[in-house]
């Protein structure tokens, strides 16, 4: 499927605090993402970074406004549309044992990905995920380790391959390199942009980190509380950034 692009119109998400009082995580939010673009959204904690990548991803619906994919409200979509077009949006979360079994083994995880959303022969799948772990440097001795027993950067980069196996082309990234060593986060970064360059796959960016967001990003966003306060190409952003600094 190819898809026009995704189109966020004046969205809005409430949440209640634990008093009971409401309190807004995003403020009539509007923004295009085009297909093959890479975006960045940037900004500090609690300015609703977050809660966007989860509005898209289908994981939680809007308070108002609407998410349009392919010129359709996903608001309207029902379990069994959303994983219809799970091999066509993924996400990949900062706490990346949320989107795993920690009893299933690390093939088991990323084959069952594959089994559900491709057509792939089991001799096929067996291919591609060694091609995924080469791509991301993890040993093929940790295939039968269960997920549980993996560090933190080894659950995230296993969260990331389990997401590119079935080529999306969109893929939503939340903080994905936050607590990484520069090692291990310029490793998800490389992978990141030779899987762009090789799928056109369109990334959604979500960070605190500037210098990772002009790394990968063609175009990018700033948040504060809750609303987008700037968005420009990458270059413009950057040359205004240093110059205020300068």
């Amino acid at each position: 499927m190819d898809l026009e692009g995704i189109e966020i119109s004046n969205v809005t998400k409430r949440y209640l605090d634990t008093r009971g009082d409401a309190f807004t995580a995003l403020n009539e939010v509007s923004l295009s993402w085009r297909p093959k673009e890479n975006l960045a959204v940037i900004g500090e904690s609690g300015s609703g970074k977050s809660t966007l990548a989860r509005l898209i991803a289908g994981l939680e619906k809007p308070t108002e406004g609407i998410i349009k994919i392919e010129g359709k409200d996903i608001a309207q979509w029902d379990f069994r549309r959303w994983r219809r077009e799970r091999k066509h949006i993924q996400a990949v979360f900062q706490d990346a044992s949320g989107t795993m079994n920690p009893a299933y083994s690390v093939y088991r995880n990323i084959e069952e990905a594959l089994l559900n959303l491709t057509e792939l022969s089991r001799s096929q799948r067996k291919k591609r995920i060694y091609e995924l772990l080469d791509m991301v440097n993890i040993s093929p001795e940790l295939l039968k380790t269960p997920v549980r027993q993996l560090s933190g950067g080894e659950q995230r980069r296993l969260s990331l391959i389990r997401a590119l196996s079935i080529h999306p082309e969109y893929l939503i990234l939340d903080e994905v390199t936050s607590g990484l060593d520069l090692l291990s986060s310029d490793a998800v970064l490389s992978v990141l942009e030779k899987y762009h360059k090789e799928s056109g796959c369109a990334y959604l960016m979500i960070t605190h980190d500037k210098q990772n967001a002009y790394r990968i990003s063609d175009r990018i966003l700033e948040m504060q509380k809750g609303k987008i306060v700037r968005m420009g190409e990458r270059t413009e952003i950057k040359a205004k950034a240093e110059k205020k600094c300068s």
